[in-house]
């Protein structure tokens, strides 16, 4: 079996720092391996890929040096355009992949700039639109679909080459359960067929389909090990900021030989072992009561009556395309500034009672996270951001305030630093500490904790877990169902435009299987047998 990527002795620092952003002295993927890449945001992972996808050195500059070879040929010696006909790349945000007005010329878009005959490429097309499962997307516009939507249709575009290496940067962050699902079945189709890199922060989800665990810390390969070994490793993982499932540490607790989730179950309920639900909260007074429908000119409705109350998680969940992140426009007050649809939603807190779409007035009440969250980041420098975001709203937050939120965010050392050159985990953590920064009482989340690794995300659960006990009202669009059932108090679930289960998430994950909601793993361990 021939080696499809070689790396030897790689070093690359970005264009004015001293510091390597990447160390690797050997490293290599044989022909036909699935190879799992993890680690803490920022660790060295994105930077690794676009050494292997060419980006570095030939897009990005900084400082390289060493050799990557694809198939044998050194990539400093190819183009780009032909090292992507054999190096396909799905990024973490779609939304920065995708260019074309509708989803066949988004997938159509490579092979014709190849020049590839139209009849080739209809069939490349359409072969690439079904093996990701979106053929009832076709002829939809881009601009129109849900992140979750959009990540496969980007997926169908970087397949119609039909590349020998594929590369997943976090293909699941914004799917919903049934989506994540049809990745991973794809994912287990292509087990062997051709070379495969998954970036993934869900080690337990990617497991199945992988031959190997690689782990990057500051920028080195810290651990690099058969998926059969993993589990000797999981207390180590988790110190290097793995999510790594309850299950998998019970299992090596117990001295169980396997870390599957009925071996574990059946041993817990055998032996008569305890374990804690997460605690929740019902809230103090009323922050926040809405109401209003939004009707899009496709025939989608949205109809929501919602309370909300101080201090308080609320996870708002469900399938891609359900109306979630159109609830949260239509809170804002963006819809029909967008002409996309027509809203008549109103707001109303203690305080005041806000019915027309004035952005401005709703923004002073309610902060807002958007998922494409680099859209907010207009400044250059973090510290800028995040007094930007105070002087604008005109609120009375203090210079120790702002002290407070970076060190609540952990972004004291990147104070100096342009935004737009962190991580994702880290900008969206940037994003965060300014939305915060800015005043509101009402924090709005959509998808806070993709593209974030398990560290950060336990951070980002402490982190507004605090903010529920200082009385802020936290609502999330959430597809990490974990992360949901571990911190959310409540859960809301919306399924074509309508609400159809609100309450815990233990009441809501009791019925799961028909809002299409994947339970996680400490659920099932936890509904039998609870202290």
């Amino acid at each position: 079996m021939s080696k499809a990527i070689e790396i030897n002795n790689i070093e690359f620092a970005y264009l004015g720092s001293s510091d390597k952003s990447l160390s690797i002295q050997e490293f290599s993927v044989e022909e036909g391996e699935s190879v799992l890449i993890t680690g803490l945001s920022g660790s060295g992972k994105s930077t690794f890929i676009q050494c292997i996808n060419g980006i570095i050195p030939h897009i990005i500059d900084g400082t390289f040096a060493g050799s990557v070879k694809i198939f044998g040929t050194d990539t400093k010696e190819m183009k780009v355009p032909e090292i992507s006909r054999t190096v396909g790349t799905l990024l973490q945000d779609p939304e920065r992949q995708v260019i074309n007005y509708t989803v066949e010329e988004e997938v159509a878009f490579a092979p014709e700039n190849f020049n590839i005959p139209a009849a080739e490429i209809k069939e490349m097309v359409n072969n690439a639109i079904s093996s990701v499962g979106i053929d009832h997307l076709k002829g939809k516009e881009t601009l129109k679909l849900s992140g979750g939507e959009l990540q496969r249709v980007a997926l169908a575009s970087v397949l119609t080459m039909d590349p020998r290496i594929l590369i997943l940067d976090e293909p699941t962050s914004n799917i919903d359960p049934e989506g994540t699902n049809q990745i991973f079945e794809f994912l287990r189709k292509e087990v062997g067929k051709r070379t495969l890199l998954v970036v993934e922060h869900k080690v337990e989800r990617v497991l199945p389909f992988i031959d190997r665990v690689v782990v990057f810390d500051q920028g080195k390969i810290v651990v690099d090990d058969k998926k059969e070994n993993i589990l000797n490793d999981v207390t180590l993982l988790e110190k290097l900021g793995i999510e790594i499932p309850e299950n998998m540490f019970l299992a090596k607790k117990m001295g169980l030989e396997s870390y599957d989730i009925e071996t574990v179950s059946q041993y817990i309920y055998e032996n008569k072992i305890a374990l804690k639900m997460p605690e929740r909260k019902k809230g103090g007074e009323l922050s926040l009561r809405t109401s209003g429908n939004v009707k899009y000119d496709t025939g989608f409705d949205l109809n929501f009556n919602l309370e909300f109350k101080s201090g308080t998680i609320t996870a708002i969940v469900g399938k891609n395309g359900s109306g979630k992140s159109t609830l949260f426009k239509g809170l804002i007050g963006w819809l029909d500034d967008m002409h996309q649809a027509v809203s008549d939603v109103k707001i109303e807190t203690p305080e005041k009672v806000i019915k027309d779409n004035n952005i401005a007035e709703r923004g002073k009440i309610i902060g807002y996270l958007p998922q494409s969250f680099d859209l907010m980041l207009i400044n250059r420098t973090v510290k800028r951001e995040l007094h930007y975001s105070r002087r604008v709203r005109g609120n009375s937050n203090s210079d120790s305030d702002i002290e407070r939120i970076t060190k609540l965010f952990t972004l004291e050392k990147y104070m100096d630093t342009d935004p737009l050159m962190l991580s994702q985990g880290q900008r969206r953590r940037v994003a965060m500490a300014a939305t915060i920064a800015g005043g509101p009482k009402i924090i709005l989340m959509d998808e806070p904790t993709s593209g974030q690794d398990y560290y950060h995300k336990k951070n980002l659960g402490d982190e507004i877990g605090l903010l529920k006990q200082m009385g802020y009202t936290i609502i999330m669009v959430s597809h990490d169902m974990r992360f949901a059932f571990h911190y959310a108090d409540r859960m809301v679930v919306l399924d074509s435009g309508k609400i159809v289960a609100d309450g815990t998430p233990e009441e809501v994950f009791d019925s799961s299987e028909v809002y299409g909601l994947l339970p996680p793993a400490e659920f099932s361990l936890r509904r039998g047998i609870i202290v």
